[in-house]
């Protein structure tokens, strides 16, 4: 959207960022960004919904050979899911000896952590050895354009994930074991389908590498700590100590994953990127879909608070003592011999603290 003509002058003064934000040049200067760019002398033109549809429609550009990929991948996926968790991970958890509810689990995790890794390896990749977008998220936006060409490398991510974020919409309901957190898990499902799409369309895929990068890591080792969790307990009850140890590191390395990554890296790399840079380096451009696109992406770290709040509450347990070991406090409890107090004292069938936003 082209706004109403304002002096060069004017514009230049606006034109300033910090290249290394803190918290508080996160909120300042996205607050100033905002006044300045939704200033009301700049806006009169402007009618909800007309014009958001026109400059949507304009911009927004999705090839049909692109979504015909994407639901091959989403297919591929689910097949390569289920010859993972039936003809890979079915014999090896009987000769890991694991419990009969360990079996069940082990399988699941097993191919999240296997989508998680190669995924985050893959972008990891791109970031520091073929762009340096996580160095300099700053300059992003210098050469973006409507309709600009992406790199294949970089397509090959995209579609690879937007397949992968449609397998899950489809695993949640007719594969993974329902939680607590089961509408939320759908709504980042949603959300993480539409930031994909928008952000391909719209050309935004530079940024969108970071957000992929700063969330996917979480999961790696989320699914590592769990799968090491499963393992450390046999049939019968029997412990793995050497296990039960890694699985412990895991979580400590989870746990500072998510603070790391995702609640510190994403809202001063991505989000100070998106909020304050982004409109001043494309206006003269249009700067596309700036609120609905800062909507989605302040939504996502509203889930990611959100979640951490189960980690919060998990900690809290560990530390006073109401918890004897990893658990899962969104995990509705068994009712499959133990009762409710059983599920709080019992240390040979307990869950690692599963905080689940994986894509986008």
């Amino acid at each position: 959207m082209t706004h109403t003509h304002i002096p060069v002058e004017q514009f230049e003064v606006q034109k300033n960022f910090t290249i290394s934000p803190s918290y508080i040049d996160l909120a300042t200067d996205i607050y100033r960004t905002l006044k300045w760019y939704y200033a009301p002398d700049m806006w009169h033109d402007y009618k909800f919904p007309q014009s958001f549809t026109d400059e949507f429609t304009r911009h927004f550009y999705f090839p049909l050979q692109d979504v015909y990929y994407i639901i091959y991948v989403a297919i591929f996926l689910t097949v390569a899911q289920f010859i993972l968790q039936r003809i890979i991970c079915k014999p090896l958890v009987n000769w890991l000896e694991l419990t009969p509810e360990n079996k069940k689990k082990f399988p699941e995790s097993a191919w999240k952590f296997a989508s998680a890794t190669s995924a985050w390896v893959y972008c990891a990749y791109l970031l520091y050895y073929r762009y340096d977008y996580y160095e300099k998220p700053h300059l992003i936006w210098d050469d973006w354009s409507s309709g600009m060409k992406i790199p294949s490398d970089i397509k090959l991510m995209y579609l690879g994930r937007c397949g992968h974020a449609i397998h899950s919409v489809y695993a949640i309901f007719f594969v993974e074991s329902k939680r607590k957190d089961f509408y939320a898990i759908c709504i980042h499902h949603i959300l993480t389908i539409t930031l994909l799409i928008i952000s391909y369309a719209m050309r935004y895929h530079k940024i969108g590498l970071l957000v992929l990068f700063v969330h996917d890591i979480g999961d790696v080792w989320l699914e590592l700590t769990k799968l090491l969790h499963y393992m450390s307990t046999r049939d019968g009850g029997r412990k793995r100590p050497l296990f039960e140890h890694a699985a412990s590191g895991g979580f400590v390395i989870f746990t500072l994953c998510w603070f790391v990554f995702r609640l510190y890296l994403y809202p001063l790399k991505v989000l100070y990127s998106t909020g304050v840079v982004f409109p001043q380096q494309t206006y003269h451009k249009g700067c596309i879909l700036y609120g609905f696109f800062n909507s989605l992406l302040w939504i996502l770290f509203g889930l990611n608070v959100y979640w951490v709040c189960f980690l919060l509450q998990f900690l809290y347990k560990l530390c006073t003592g109401a918890l004897s070991g990893l658990t899962d406090t969104r995990e509705y409890e068994s009712n499959e011999n133990n009762n409710k107090k059983d599920h709080y004292v019992r240390t040979s069938s307990i869950w690692v603290a599963e905080l689940r936003i994986s894509q986008f």
